[in-house]
């Protein structure tokens, strides 16, 4: 019978070098630190002396100039944590009570973030399917993010096997008898999610990238034993899974509080991913002008102009897509230049208010009639200039990527 496994009481230099940079490190780059905005561009002026001024903090994109100087801080300090507290701790044997918890918090810092992302797939909140604007877009004129946004927002059975191959290996980390099999497919799943930021130019690749140097970590702790069942045929002994002797009362409570953290992770995570999947998913309610919609007629200052290909100034199509809460228009003119902005309508008063996606405040109010079920009328000021257009719904089915549909049997390659 084999004898259960436990940290080795004597450590060699370099696991407990290893383990002091990368405590402290994991330390600073999970948990909250105050005055983080005012330290990072501190650090950017004075010490990496930057030739310009760190002024977009953390945002949708994970690196930006104030990431990197944040993971270069936190590098920084771990590496003189690691220096002082190897002469003052010099004499120690090992650390095996700190690596424990370093790993559990580890371990449910992945699950939590693992969840997040993975119910964010299986109710394809994250990858929503293409709209409308990105369906008329050329694959040339996509940005590498969007064509790989385009390609996980096509497949919602995509969406659920990726998303819950992340669920699932989460879940697995939440238990110590799992946590190594829960490592390895995470290894696989933040893998390829890593290789897709750096590869599509997804602005996510510090964060993902640390997310995977957490997992190898964990995975690391059990590595000698996998190494000796994968690679070199060898007996591997039992995992303890109780390192710490306690009161069976405390046993129940450890028991009954997990089961209730658990609980409550997951019930947020569905429960958000239902609500958020009625307003901002696949089955969002549209707008009430949403759709394809191509100009028949326009008018700017009362002058009726004709659909001349090289107009910078009339409108060729009216893309009008988003959802109830948050719907949006684009205008493609004759030139195919196109123009996006925000809209709100109001269905009372038939009006549609047209604002800048991002910082300008002007806007527009067009006055709009719907005299058929197929046929828009807008009428008022665009700009400076007065506009009238008429336009009349495309169907929005034409396009290959929204009927071509699953096919278990294909004679020939359907590559188009």
């Amino acid at each position: 019978m084999s004898q259960a496994l436990v940290y080795p009481l004597q450590w060699n230099s370099a696991q407990k070098l290893a383990f002091r940079f990368f405590f402290v490190y994991f330390l600073l780059y999970i948990l909250p630190i105050p005055f983080k905005n005012s330290i990072v561009p501190w650090v950017g002026r004075n010490i990496i002396h930057l030739p310009y001024e760190i002024t977009v903090f953390p945002n949708g994109s994970g690196d930006t100039t104030f990431n990197y100087v944040e993971v270069f801080c936190y590098v920084a300090v771990a590496v003189a944590a690691l220096i002082v507290w190897s002469l003052l701790d010099r004499r120690r044997a090992n650390y095996n009570t700190l690596l424990y918890w370093l790993v559990v918090v580890l371990r449910y810092y992945l699950a939590t973030i693992m969840f997040g992302y993975g119910f964010a797939k299986v109710f394809k909140t994250q990858f929503p399917f293409p709209n409308l604007t990105r369906l008329l877009e050329p694959y040339g004129q996509s940005s590498p993010m969007g064509l790989a946004w385009t390609f996980m927002g096509y497949s919602t059975a995509y969406n659920w096997f990726t998303g819950l191959a992340e669920v699932v290996g989460g879940g697995l980390l939440l238990f110590r008898r799992s946590t190594a099999l829960g490592a390895v497919i995470l290894i696989a799943v933040i893998g390829n999610i890593v290789a897709i930021n750096f590869c599509f130019d997804v602005p996510v690749k510090l964060y993902s990238s640390n997310l995977l140097l957490m997992t190898l970590f964990v995975l690391a702790t059990e590595g000698k034993r996998l190494i000796n069942v994968l690679l070199l045929n060898r007996p591997a002994p039992a995992l303890d899974l109780t390192p710490f002797r306690t009161s069976r009362r405390w046993r129940i409570g450890r028991v009954v509080i997990k089961a209730l953290l658990i609980g409550f992770v997951f019930y947020k995570n569905i429960a958000d991913g239902f609500l958020t999947n009625k307003q901002y998913g696949d089955n969002a309610p549209k707008g009430p002008l949403y759709g394809l919609y191509q100009v028949e007629t326009f008018a700017l200052n009362g002058d009726t102009l004709a659909p001349m290909m090289t107009d910078t100034t009339r409108w060729r199509q009216v893309i009008i897509s988003g959802y109830h809460n948050f719907s949006t228009i684009h205008f493609r003119m004759m030139s195919d230049s196109l123009y996006g902005y925000t809209l709100e309508v109001d269905t009372a008063k038939l009006r549609a208010v047209v604002r800048p996606r991002f910082g300008a405040t002007e806007q527009s109010v067009f006055r709009y009639t719907r005299p058929d079920t197929n046929t828009l009328v807008f009428q008022g000021r665009f700009r400076q200039d007065s506009v009238y257009a008429r336009l009349r719904r495309q169907p929005v089915g034409r396009f290959l990527l929204v009927n071509r549909g699953f096919h278990w049997i294909n004679e020939y390659p359907f590559n188009r």
